[in-house]
């Protein structure tokens, strides 16, 4: 029913990391993380902040409860802030749970060819203390494909139309639902004809693809590296 694929092209240092899973309610989650900081962060650390985070979207808690267990998790480390995207996908109540803190936008391409955005609505998670995060309720419509990248694949831009060009040239209406069903290495080579060489090696690209598929309404895909 709903389909995933998602790859990380890594720069000189790690920052970004992915995860898609099934939650204990059954409800698809999908989440992007990237951490930044004036040094350079561990991959220890990344771990472990993606791995809590994990935790707390597994036990299907309160996205403001999951935010709030990252913040504390920062707070030991000075300096450090993490970019956030957390879509919730809940079939038995045909939603989407948004959540973009200081990430691009998140894009939803639509069957009828209409494409919306999700701009971050906050800063990233640990840059004001206290600072809330709010996420968006979305109809979950089948046929639909989302979207989500690190600033990485916008060469730094948060921008709106920095997304739109590029669902424009991965031809996510067209094209999306292929992309949420390929392999990590598929997607990873479809991202290396999109980057030019410059750009990629001075941050980390992620990109995660979701696809309400209507063909597949029993199956779960999840492919990533």
């Amino acid at each position: 029913m709903l389909r995933a694929s998602g790859e990380t092209i890594e720069g000189p240092g790690a920052s970004d990391l992915f995860d898609v899973f099934l939650d204990d309610h059954g409800d698809l989650v999908m989440v992007v993380l990237d951490v930044r900081s004036s040094a350079e962060a561990s991959s220890g650390f990344l771990n472990a902040a993606m791995s809590q985070t994990r935790a707390a979207l597994e036990a299907h808690e309160p996205l403001h409860a999951v935010v709030s267990e990252l913040e504390l998790q920062l707070a030991a480390r000075p300096g450090v802030e993490a970019g956030l995207v957390i879509l919730r996908f809940s079939q038995a109540e045909g939603r989407v749970e948004v959540l973009n803190a200081g990430m691009p936008a998140v894009a939803n391409a639509l069957p009828g060819g209409g494409l919306n955005v999700h701009p971050a609505l906050s800063n990233p998670v640990g840059r004001r203390v206290g600072e809330v995060h709010p996420y968006e309720l979305v109809p979950l419509i089948w046929g639909g494909v989302w979207l989500s990248v690190s600033d990485g694949m916008t060469n730094g831009s948060l921008e709106t139309d920095s997304v739109r060009e590029l669902c424009a040239k991965l031809d996510l209406r067209a094209r999306g639902m292929a992309l949420a069903s390929t392999s990590g290495d598929e997607l990873y080579d479809t991202l290396l004809d999109l980057l030019p060489a410059a750009r990629f090696v001075r941050d980390d690209v992620t990109c995660v693809v979701v696809g309400a598929d209507p063909d597949a309404r029993f199956q779960s895909g999840i492919h990533s590296h």
